[in-house]
């Protein structure tokens, strides 16, 4: 029985980027590009807000200062998802986390760390996790989890509520994304 069975959901991710990669990706001139570095703590693949239009926009205006950006809107068919929101998914991500750092502690090898906004040892986990699920025959469409930020974003003290907390979409199959359009900014996103 497939590991995955009961998540073949779509759902509408949202992707912010420069308004010319926007662009060129809607009227399919070329493809979102997958992320490959090593601090992504989902692991390698494209990125996307979980119905977070606002978020996907924030995001790229702090990253492209001064330049024109954009929002992608997709239909994404998650396939087989790595769901952390699933029990039995997180349960077995702990497993493989101890499983690895166990080899490497044997081998020497040094241990990635997160630092600050930097997540080394989430994207080695992650990517670690992938692998051992190719090796038992079962390919990873797309991961998903929710994104709390730390102390200084709870709503007031020792609220579990929390500014800037979304769900998180990274594609690994660019199969599984059906379709993108550009989206259209709500007032006060400009």
């Amino acid at each position: 029985m497939p590991l995955f069975e009961d998540y073949h959901r779509t759902v509408v991710g949202f992707h912010g980027t420069q308004i010319n990669k926007a662009l060129s990706v809607v009227s399919g001139f070329e493809e979102l590009e997958a992320s490959h570095n090593p601090h992504d703590w989902l692991g390698h693949g494209i990125y996307f807000w979980e119905h977070g239009p606002k978020q996907a926009w924030q995001w790229a205006k702090q990253r492209y200062p001064g330049k024109k950006v954009a929002v992608v809107a997709a239909m994404i068919r998650l396939g087989n998802c790595l769901d952390l929101l699933d029990p039995d998914n997180a349960n077995m991500l702990c497993r493989w986390y101890d499983e690895m750092l166990l080899a490497m502690k044997r081998s020497g090898e040094t241990i990635p760390r997160n630092v600050r906004g930097k997540k080394y040892l989430d994207c080695w986990a992650m990517e670690y996790a992938y692998r051992q699920l190719q090796k038992a025959g079962e390919y990873v469409d797309s991961a998903r989890a929710v994104y709390v930020p730390g102390e200084g974003k709870r709503l007031w003290p020792s609220s579990w509520m929390s500014h800037d907390t979304h769900i998180q979409l990274c594609v690994r199959n660019t199969a599984n994304i059906i379709g993108c359009w550009l989206a259209n900014p709500a007032k006060g996103m400009e």
